[in-house]
């Protein structure tokens, strides 16, 4: 075979550690090699121990892997090591498997619900944000965690969750994602659940916390009509692995993202006085609903924004199904692909001055717009979130209905400290809530709408 026949390899990451390759620098400070990554080129090589990966950062070849003919790619072994928290729901779910489990969760999110979701959660942030005090502080990770995944049991279920319940969520989460990705990249991933130590006692502690919850949940509501319709056709075990993904999967991501939110406005103060302008021109005094958000453009924009620098979801896997080539490159069948919305959204050849925060980026008559599969924060193709419409729509009144009345600012000393795990959240932070003068207080203890 002449050179010339030879397929080109694609770029390598430097360094890489003997035995383990790349997997140290991925675990340690993934966000910080993902960067160094993305200058290589459009198809980058590294290694996780001995065998070769690839992390796809042009839009056309991913949108070749996520969108091409079926069978090529599927996801991996990376969603089999997170079994052990989502069993088969639909969110680790793979081929004929994900297709009947993705017909049965996709109705419960369809556009006809949506306004009876969205208008839950707006009485979901007044119930909460009643008991706010003028000055006090809140934890704005665990208040938007829990109220999102509040938002989630009250579109399956009928109402939030009992008091505590996502609390125990909120908390056993990054112990669990970070056991998960101790055992799918670690070094000593065969040995962590063959030893004794602390941290498979944490590890293991909280899936059983996880799991006692969605029981719990399940056998209070098992009467309800939306989770009846979740479970026709599957046994009990099939339902407790896709309300946990709906939960999860729902809650956790659209909590992180509603967090930065606020940190970004409270960083952007000329940002956050135009969408108070905007809510209050759309919303007036009264409460904010679901029939606002179609004027509510800024507070939309702001939320694409957010998604743009800190994608819940920030690193996804593919794997080869069969050989196959991407960008002129062979791959080996069994090869694992990845892409990472964050990386791909700080691309300067997408997004100019990719680090700065430009709600205003998202205005076609301002700017043009990204090439199709430049901004994934949802994938794309068959494995993408059946929640998409749902989350942005959560979002943006989120955003409105707290905006409207309060403004969020962190203590002093508080930073923008991206923390991969679970999902793309900032580090924990205490927000300073103040009351916006001559703004009516919503109604105390709003109550939930059941049954939406």
């Amino acid at each position: 075979m002449s050179d010339e026949t030879i397929a080109p390899r694609p770029p390598r990451v430097p360094g890489g550690l003997p035995l383990v390759g790349h997997a140290v620098g991925l675990l340690t400070d993934p966000l910080a090699f993902l960067d160094r990554q993305r200058a290589l080129g459009d198809l980058v090589e590294f290694r996780l121990g001995r065998q070769p990966a690839y992390v796809v950062n042009h839009p056309d070849l991913l949108l070749a892997v996520l969108t091409g003919p079926a069978g090529r790619f599927d996801r991996g072994d990376t969603f089999t090591k997170a079994e052990p928290l989502f069993g088969r729901g639909v969110v680790v779910a793979n081929g004929v498997h994900h297709r009947d489990r993705r017909r049965a969760v996709q109705p419960l999110l369809g556009s006809a619900r949506l306004p009876g979701y969205l208008d839950t959660l707006a009485d979901l942030v007044a119930a909460r944000t009643a008991v706010w005090e003028d000055g006090g502080t809140i934890d704005l990770n665990a208040e938007t965690a829990e109220l999102a995944m509040d938002s989630v049991a009250a579109t399956v279920f009928g109402r939030p969750m009992p008091p505590g319940c996502a609390h125990i969520l909120h908390r056993a989460l990054p112990v669990i994602v970070g056991g998960l990705a101790r055992r799918a990249y670690g070094p000593a991933a065969a040995l962590l659940d063959r030893l004794p130590g602390r941290e498979r006692t944490r590890y293991h502690s909280a899936l059983a916390d996880v799991h006692r919850v969605v029981d719990a949940l399940v056998e209070e509501h098992r009467t309800n009509p939306v989770l009846a319709e979740l479970a026709a056709g599957a046994d009990a075990k099939q339902v407790h692995d896709d309300v946990t993904s709906l939960l999860i999967g729902g809650g956790h991501t659209t909590g992180a993202a509603a967090a930065w939110i606020f940190l970004l406005l409270s960083r952007h103060p000329r940002v956050r006085d135009r969408v108070r302008r905007e809510i209050d021109r759309v919303v007036g005094d009264g409460p904010v609903t679901s029939a606002h958000l179609p004027d509510l453009v800024l507070t939309h924009r702001v939320v694409q924004e957010t998604l743009r620098l800190y994608p819940p979801i920030w690193l996804f896997p593919r794997r080869a199904v069969t050989a196959c080539e991407v960008g002129g490159h062979p791959l080996k069948a069994g090869a694992q692909v990845f892409y990472s919305p964050y990386s791909l959204h700080r691309d300067p050849r997408w997004f100019p001055e990719p680090e700065s925060f430009d709600p205003d980026r998202w205005d076609p008559a301002l700017h043009p717009q990204p090439p199709r599969g430049a901004y994934l924060p949802f994938g794309a193709g068959r494995h993408s979130c059946p929640g998409k419409d749902l989350a942005l729509g959560e979002l943006t009144l989120l955003t409105a209905a707290v905006a409207a009345r309060w403004q969020l600012d962190p203590e002093p000393g508080g930073d923008l400290v991206p923390v991969p795990e679970a999902t793309l959240g900032p580090a924990p932070v205490r927000m300073t809530v103040t009351a916006r003068a001559g703004r009516p207080a919503d109604r105390p203890g709003a109550a939930v709408r059941q049954g939406s």
